[in-house]
């Protein structure tokens, strides 16, 4: 029989689980911030101008950067979809063919309302103030979207610089993708 003074050999060494548990849960919150801030949809930090009213991809979509600066957008498709190429020219006026070659252009596709992952493309200059490109859209189980192409413009060619930007939403049917497209009869055949 045990005396009260003498140790138990059978008890265990008492952890101080307060300070574990609270060291957990900070390392969870500290985790959850992190993803947070970089997995959610990141906001650019950017010098935004609003687009005029437009429908796209029927109409050329146009914002005016002030000193007589305009771009213009428009989607070579008639109807975008899902995973096929979205070929896309911007058209920039009033910005010197100097300024023109120094800049980097890039266009971000997101869900309006629902971040898509890093989905941005840069575009080529063609000359004239001319850059075009050819992203592809995200799949969404969403059968119809609301997507934003945000055109970013880097004046100083420097991608870390604060960019000019704005932005023009269009709307994607996803059924048509399920029903029978080229890129919705590769998936099928993928799967």
């Amino acid at each position: 029989m045990l005396r009260a003074s003498e140790p138990n050999p059978i008890r265990k060494r008492v952890y101080p689980l307060p300070l574990f548990v609270a060291l957990t849960l900070a390392g969870i919150l500290a985790i959850l911030l992190y993803l947070g801030e970089h997995l959610g949809q990141q906001a650019i930090d950017a010098r935004w101008y609003p687009a005029e009213a437009c429908q796209l991809p029927t109409e050329t979509c146009y914002t005016h950067f002030g000193q007589q600066r305009r771009l213009s957008l428009r989607l070579l498709t008639e109807q975008p979809l899902p995973l096929e190429p979205l070929p896309l020219e911007v058209q920039l006026e009033g910005w010197s063919a100097a300024e023109q070659a120094q800049l980097i252009m890039e266009v971000d596709l997101q869900g309006r309302d629902m971040y898509m992952g890093y989905n941005r493309t840069q575009l080529h200059h063609q000359g004239e103030g001319l850059f075009s490109g050819v992203p592809r859209l995200s799949l969404c189980t969403d059968e119809v979207m609301v997507w934003r192409a945000s055109v970013l413009i880097y004046p100083e060619g420097d991608l870390e610089a604060q960019p000019l930007a704005t932005y023009f939403d269009f709307v994607v049917d996803q059924r048509l993708f399920r029903s029978g497209s080229p890129a919705a009869s590769t998936v099928a055949a993928d799967s």
